[in-house]
């Protein structure tokens, strides 16, 4: 039977694993370098699953998004992982924002966004008491998952149809089809490249993805203590960046969230501000982050990051504008996650989803945000497309 390697157990590799064992495809062993699953983006996100309302139409993404809210919320109902769907409101206060929201609409109704609605000021005010705007955008089909323990029931999973799943596997290597790792050496008939924050790494050594980079943002988070909601509450964002503006979520414990930000990180797992020299080195030297930084608008987003990650007063100043009773005094640290966002060789964004299908390779170089949303039906796309 053929013998199929993932390199990485976070949500994408669970889910594609479960898709291919499910389709009795191969037999499929997960490399993973921690010592569990999901230890980093999967287990370090604000657990919402989109509704695809800021998807460009016609991407991979859009597709994915609509097709895997609607399948993940149903794993869940069926598994009993703790979700609250509780929808997703994006607030105006001015009128370019309201621009926006008319994009969102558009855009949204686009993807097959189901049951859109606007509001005006005073059915936001009754649906959300706690905030402030002039107008909004309600997705009904907005959730926030436990994805700590979806990422540990989707590992149970895959382990109790058949599949491995190997821990303090790091992988160092790859010649052919030989993958080395610190300790030991496996052969397999296909490799899956699900590595996350180290794809383009992993790519590199199959000589594949050699046009792209991750470059890693960190996205931070804030408990707030002062203030309650009903649903999960957005700026409106700006569409030139693939980062969604700061929000507020209510996690399935009751907590309030505010975040992220996205401020570069000077390193891919620098999750509590260090400083990774050999990686920082790496790409801020590189041509393609200084065409990063001469992009419209790069700058001014950047100084906004660095000013919330830095300044509580900064971050809360931030939050006031879609709730404005959130003050400084009564917000904590939360936790962080770093997103490995892919950057092509022109310094250009990768927004969509790239992967890559060759007869002994397939690379996920880019999985990004609403990765977990995607991934039962990015899975099943993978299934259909891979070549064995």
């Amino acid at each position: 039977m053929t013998n199929i390697i993932i390199v990485g157990a976070g949500i994408i590799g669970l889910s594609i694993a479960r898709e291919l064992i499910l389709n009795k495809r191969g037999n499929v062993i997960i490399l993973e370098k921690e010592h569990e699953a999901g230890m980093h983006a999967s287990g370090r996100n604000s657990g919402v699953i989109h509704s695809g309302i800021n998807q460009k139409p016609g991407s991979i993404k859009a597709r994915m998004c609509v097709d895997g809210s609607l399948m993940l919320r149903n794993y869940c109902k069926e598994k009993s992982i703790p979700m609250n769907e509780c929808g997703t409101i994006v607030i105006a206060n001015n009128e370019n924002q309201i621009k926006t929201l008319d994009k969102l609409m558009e855009m949204g109704t686009a993807c097959g966004v189901s049951n859109l609605k606007f509001l005006s000021e005073s059915e936001l005010k009754e649906k959300e008491p706690n905030s402030s705007g002039i107008k909004a955008l309600f997705s009904p089909n907005g959730a926030a998952v436990d994805s700590e323990k979806l990422v540990k029931t989707m590992a149970l999973d895959v382990i109790s149809l058949g599949g491995k799943i190997l821990t303090g596997e790091k992988v160092v290597g790859i010649s052919g089809l030989k993958v080395k790792t610190e300790k030991n050496e496996y052969t397999a008939n296909h490799i899956i490249n699900c590595a996350g924050l180290y794809a383009d790494k992993v790519a590199h050594m199959m000589n594949e993805g050699l046009d792209f980079k991750v470059i890693p943002f960190r996205g931070e988070y804030m408990e707030v203590s002062n203030v309650s909601i009903n649903s999960m509450i957005y700026q409106t964002p700006d569409l030139r960046f693939p980062f969604l503006s700061v929000h507020m979520t209510k996690e399935t414990d009751g907590k309030i969230i505010a975040g992220p930000t996205a401020v570069l990180s000077f390193g891919r797992e620098s999750y509590n501000k260090e400083i990774n020299i050999k990686e920082s080195f790496e790409f801020l030297t590189s041509l393609r982050f200084f065409l990063l930084v001469v992009q419209p608008g790069f700058f001014s987003m950047a100084f906004q990051a660095f000013k919330m990650s830095f300044s509580k007063y900064s971050f809360c100043k931030e939050i006031q504008k879609v709730s404005p009773r959130v003050i400084p005094g009564l917000i904590k640290p939360f936790r962080s996650g770093i997103r490995a966002q892919m950057v092509d060789k022109y310094g250009r964004f990768v927004d969509d989803h790239v992967v890559t299908f060759k007869k002994s390779y397939t690379n996920v170089l880019n999985c990004v945000s609403p990765g977990m949303t995607c991934s039962m039906a990015f899975a099943k796309y993978v299934n259909q497309n891979l070549i064995l």
